[in-house]
């Protein structure tokens, strides 16, 4: 097969996966807006269709949408027509072609979040600050999380290494907490890997570990990742580790 061939070939196959998800916008925004209470499970079912259809094919930011989007589904108490606005930016971002535009990680930081349910919506302000974490959807990671939200943080959840790599490139946030123990290769390992590459080494990192300081596993995280403990003080260490790098 010729470059030409190869490259007519690769722009028809953008084309299909372009109307594929098209209709799959279409069939959730009918999804969404029906009275059905029992469509719930199928519009999840088709958000995480949409999600895999678009990292396949090259669409990051319809990917990074849908991926907010289950989030935001599995946190909120009644998502409500917030789900919309999920819908209407990854239609804006097609209708844009995509292309892993760089004003990705602008239009996810005004996608709804999810508030804490112990706190009056009034009185938690959901600061601009995005931190991604990258751990294990385990119990002990939902207590980080839910931590991080009661503080008014925008929460990204990054369960696998090699999803965190690719968000991290396309929506740049503000600081990376990244777990010790992860699925394919342990925390150390990820965060020297974000640290080298050009795209993502000026982005903040944080390691949450059990380890004690100075201990041997610890041996070969860079000097200046600072290391925050499952502790009462986490929202403090969360906060100093984002004031060094001035941004509290």
């Amino acid at each position: 097969m010729s470059a030409e061939e190869f490259e007519r070939l690769r722009a028809e196959m953008r084309l299909e996966a372009r109307d594929a998800i098209a209709d799959k916008l279409a069939v959730l925004t009918a999804l969404a807006t029906a009275a059905d209470p029992t469509a719930d499970g199928e519009f999840r079912r088709e958000v995480h269709s949409l999600k895999g259809l678009a990292a396949t094919f090259g669409f990051p930011g319809i990917a990074i949408i849908a991926h907010r989007l289950e989030d935001f589904l599995a946190t909120a108490h009644s998502p409500g027509d917030d789900v919309l606005v999920f819908l209407d930016r990854a239609q804006d971002a097609l209708d844009g072609d995509d292309a892993a535009a760089p004003d990705v990680a602008e239009v996810v930081r005004q996608l709804p979040v999810t508030r804490d349910a112990a706190f009056d919506p009034t009185d938690l302000e959901v600061r601009q600050i995005e931190i991604m974490l990258v751990a294990p959807a385990v119990v002990a990671t939902r207590y980080v999380a839910d931590e991080l939200r009661a503080c008014g943080y925008r929460l990204v959840p990054a369960p696998k290494a090699m999803e965190a790599i690719d968000f991290a490139v396309h929506s740049r946030p503000d600081l990376i907490i990244v777990s010790a123990v992860l699925d394919r290769f342990d925390g150390i390992d990820l965060i020297c890997a974000l640290k080298a590459m050009p795209s993502t080494r000026h982005i903040p990192v944080a390691l949450l570990t059990s380890f004690e300081d100075g201990s041997l596993p610890l041996k070969d995280l860079p000097p200046d990742v600072p290391i925050l403990h499952k502790s009462p003080t986490f929202a403090d260490d969360v906060a100093a580790a984002l004031g060094k790098v001035g941004i509290l």
